[in-house]
């Protein structure tokens, strides 16, 4: 939920370091390193140059701004930092500004950049490697913390076995699609149980439709819907064993595109039958984002496939509205067996420092001192990372290398507690959601109910719990921004199956329509783009 409310800027900053940890000499006494007076700062200062994009409409948070914060009173009294700038641009020109400069080769000194540009400044020698500087530096709290998805992101952050920039770690279930949510209050009206397997769930789908489950004698109720992109309907692919948008492995251990496979043909085969039925929206096809939340919002859907946070956004609105109720459950297999979901891909943001930067340890520094603030101490908490009133004073810092799995963590400390265990002190945010779990079990606080529904015994986070401990994740074989054939071709393969599938579902096109699609897929570049890929993947082993 932190990456949802953080601002969603790309930023382009440059960082200065926290002091190495001192090495000792022959004689015992720890040996200064350059620029590093005794007390850990650069002695001088050190100014870094940096690119960024300010928003003219950014609100203070505890009367602090992007310009004045504790962060920067953090770099410059603790570190000897001072920052200046190479360009500053409006947010939505950052992207491209940083393009342009990467295609030039004239770029800040530390840069946060998405998976492409990633790519883009490796491959032109302009990152530096940060192999050696990390190994050297990084905290021990740093490397558990970078580590804690199972080393994902920072394996991710590597090229050729070298790594070159630090991870924005992440979760891997924050993706939508991985929990089913389903309206409780109409399960209620209809007297139905909660289901426990797919034959359960169908039959719920067909009393959504059929059954006038919010009791205004109109038949204007039906069980799943999705925009036009089919995004929300990754958890009902995954019950059937697809996934359309990933590359995963076969039974032979290959790598495959999921959007070709016969699991993808049995998927479509079975929504059409269900769109035949009525349990989906007769509009999906046409359906953009906001029309779809639409539909939620007029209480017409009864079960959609969302992240783990999404009772309160998109979901929330019509629980405050109407009083709609929704829990989270897991995806469920229809073949009677146990589903697995799709994990993310890895990191959403990259930092890169430019190679020829006088002190690529910088970087290193910075994360330790992130995560002994952000993570540290309830004082420093919630001074650095999250203050009483839940302002996130941590997105003014230029780095966010949020916790991995953090919201899953706060889960188990909750329940574990909740059953008499003792966990210790929690983290501020954490003890905040147990506080509001507690009270909401106890009295049914409505304040409660998202905190509830989120991180208590039945919520969204048990869900993900769920999965990572019985091993029902998949992992993506490919995360890079393209090969050769895929930028060349892509778009045109991807609007095409899109097309397909939607076709397919809807009954303007019979199911024969998969097979055609799979070989003229395979023909148009497909068969080449799966080569690249492996070929790709067996070079980063």
């Amino acid at each position: 939920m932190r990456r949802r409310i953080a601002v969603t800027l790309l930023a382009v900053w440059a960082i200065a370091s926290l002091p190495a940890c001192g090495k000792t000499d022959a004689g015992g006494e720890p040996e200064v390193q350059a620029g590093l007076n005794e007390e850990g700062k650069y002695h001088p200062g050190i100014t870094i140059m940096l690119g960024s994009a300010q928003d003219p409409n950014e609100e203070e948070i505890a009367g602090q701004t992007s310009k004045d914060n504790v962060w920067i009173d953090a770099y410059r009294d603790e570190l000897g930092i001072e920052f200046d700038n190479m360009f500053v641009v409006n947010p939505e020109q950052l992207e491209e500004k940083l393009n342009l400069q990467i295609a030039s080769g004239q770029v800040p000194d530390l840069m946060s950049v998405t998976r492409k540009q990633f790519e883009m400044l490796v491959s032109s020698g302009l990152a530096a490697d940060l192999t050696e500087v990390y190994e050297q530096y990084a905290s021990e709290k740093t490397k558990e913390y970078l580590n804690a998805d199972g080393g994902i992101c920072m394996n991710m952050a590597k090229s050729d076995g070298k790594l070159y920039a630090l991870p924005c770690t992440q979760g891997y279930l924050e993706s939508p699609g991985v929990v089913t949510w389903i309206r409780k209050d109409w399960l209620d009206n209809l007297n139905l149980e909660i289901p426990q397997t797919y034959e359960q769930l169908y039959e719920v789908m067909r009393a959504f439709t059929y059954d006038d489950p919010d009791g205004n004698g109109l038949d204007d109720t039906y069980a799943v819907s999705t925009s036009n992109t089919l995004d929300e309907w990754m958890g009902l692919f995954a019950s059937y064993g697809s996934y359309p948008k990933s590359w995963i492995q076969d039974k032979n251990g290959e790598i495959v595109y999921g959007g070709v496979q016969p699991e993808t043909r049995n998927a479509l085969e079975a929504m059409h039958t269900m769109f035949e039925e009525g349990m989906i929206s007769r509009e999906f096809g046409a359906n953009d984002w906001n029309q779809f939340i639409k539909s939620i919002d007029n209480s017409n859907v009864g079960i959609v496939y969302f992240a783990w946070y999404a009772v309160d956004w998109p979901l929330g609105d019509v629980h405050r509205e109407s009083g709609a109720e929704w829990i989270p459950l897991p995806i469920m297999s229809a073949d009677g067996g146990t589903a697995k979901v799709m994990g993310a891909a890895g990191p959403d943001v990259y930092y890169v420092m430019r190679k020829g930067y006088e002190h690529p340890e910088a970087l290193i520094h910075m994360f330790n001192l992130w995560f002994e603030k952000a993570y540290g101490s309830r004082e420093d908490m919630l001074k650095y990372h999250k203050n009483e009133k839940g302002e996130q004073i941590a997105n003014f810092s230029p780095i966010h290398p949020w916790l991995a799995h953090e919201d899953v963590e706060y889960y188990c400390k909750i329940r574990d507690s909740l059953a008499g265990q003792d966990v210790g002190e929690m983290f501020p945010s954490c003890q905040t959601y147990y506080e509001g779990v507690q009270r909401y079990m106890d009295t049914g606080n409505e304040d409660d109910y998202f905190t509830y529904k989120m991180y208590g015994p039945d919520s969204g986070c048990a869900v993900l719990n769920e999965y990572m401990e019985n091993d029902l994740v998949l992992f993506e074989q490919y995360y890079g921004s393209g090969t050769k054939t895929m930028k060349e071709k892509w778009g045109v393969l991807e609007t095409k199956q899109l097309e397909t599938y939607v076709k397919i579902i809807m009954g303007e096109e019979s199911i024969e329509a998969f097979d055609a699609f799979a070989e003229e897929w395979n023909s148009n570049g497909g068969e080449q783009i799966t080569r690249e890929i492996r070929e790709a993947a067996k070079a980063n082993e």
